[in-house]
């Protein structure tokens, strides 16, 4: 999906409107947050939008916050939108944005990006979404390495279904054509729904996502689990073996390909980002988060400070290579 030059005209206005709507975000500009604003990079029922509303869910049953904090989406180029909008903020301490490992590289694959995630402030870093590859249940594949195997007799004839062009899960196809020297198609859609019709319906052979994206499918027979990957197996699906298990090289990619964390406007002060990695502290050592880790097939990561801004920037520096493989035109 080619969408870099109309998503930058529209994040042009999003920054406007995101300085105007400021004025109406209430006080908080030093002192405890208060009116705090969830900030997401997808639509209702979106990953990022799900997983806001679960920890605000979660916080108030644990008696971490007493208020709502509303979910505002901001769905624009894979993160563009949001960075934007969170860097309009400037000092702001009642709004802060769930980001993903996505942000970076929607920040490095688009060369006039209004704002990245480097502009904002870093204030956790909360779980690790384990990536894994599917296929339809009737699909000749049993392993992700007969899939490649395919594809090298097939140059250009198979199709991964995904995200935008600049997506991890094409990233890291791009990693694996190079090196088994063979190439195939990448279908894009911008929501979960349609890669997964796709996919069921033949017009596309190869799926990775998350755990989540595929669990409902996977429990009714309808697609099937053909590799994880990363350096540990799923416990969801302790017999699929990782892609490294299987001789594929996980060379180039970085340890962690997908994470989730929160970030605040570019000024936020240190009083507010002590705050709010308070919160969080807690939160992930409450029996509900440990389930919905569980339902969601991640894992609980919290890093804050120094140590999350060298997660960033190591993973930022594994990524580079990989988004300089994309096709002119497709950043």
């Amino acid at each position: 999906m080619h969408v870099r030059k109309p998503v930058t005209a529209v994040l042009g206005l999003a920054l406007v409107a995101g300085a105007v709507a400021g004025c109406h975000v209430g006080a908080a500009s030093g002192g405890t947050p208060v009116n705090i604003q969830f900030v997401v990079d997808t639509g209702p029922g979106g990953g990022s939008d799900v997983f806001a509303r679960e920890l605000v869910k979660m916080a108030q049953q644990a008696k971490l916050i007493d208020d709502n904090w509303p979910v505002i989406s901001k769905p624009q180029g894979g993160g563009l939108g949001a960075m934007a909008y969170m860097a309009g903020r400037g000092s702001k301490t009642n709004v802060v944005a769930a980001f993903t490992s996505k942000w970076v590289v929607s920040g490095m694959a688009t060369g006039d990006a209004p704002a990245t995630l480097d502009d904002l402030t870093p204030i956790a870093e909360l779980a690790e979404e384990q990536q894994v590859v599917a296929v339809p249940s009737n699909s000749p594949y049993r392993t992700f390495a007969e899939f490649v195997a395919d594809a090298k007799r097939k140059p250009g004839r198979l199709v991964q279904v995904g995200g935008a062009s600049s997506s991890v899960d094409n990233l890291v196809a791009l990693k694996y054509e190079k090196d088994a020297g063979t190439t195939w198609k990448y279908l894009s859609f911008a929501d979960g729904g349609p890669r997964i019709t796709a996919l069921l319906r033949g017009d596309a052979q190869m799926m990775i996502g998350a755990e989540s994206d595929f669990s409902e499918q996977v429990a009714a027979h309808q697609m099937k689990i053909i590799g994880v990957l990363g350096s540990h197996r799923s416990l969801t699906y302790p017999d699929v073996a990782t892609l490294t298990e299987q001789g594929l090289s996980a060379d180039g990619l970085p340890q962690q390909l997908q994470f989730r964390g929160i970030a605040g406007p570019p000024g936020m002060s240190k009083q507010a980002v002590d705050y709010y990695v308070g919160i969080f502290a807690k939160l992930v050592k409450t029996p509900a988060w440990a389930a919905y880790m569980r339902s969601e097939g991640n894992a609980t990561r919290f890093i804050t400070g120094e140590a999350l801004k060298k997660q960033i920037a190591t993973f930022t520096e594994t990524m580079k290579p990989l988004v300089a493989r994309l096709p002119q035109g497709s950043k």
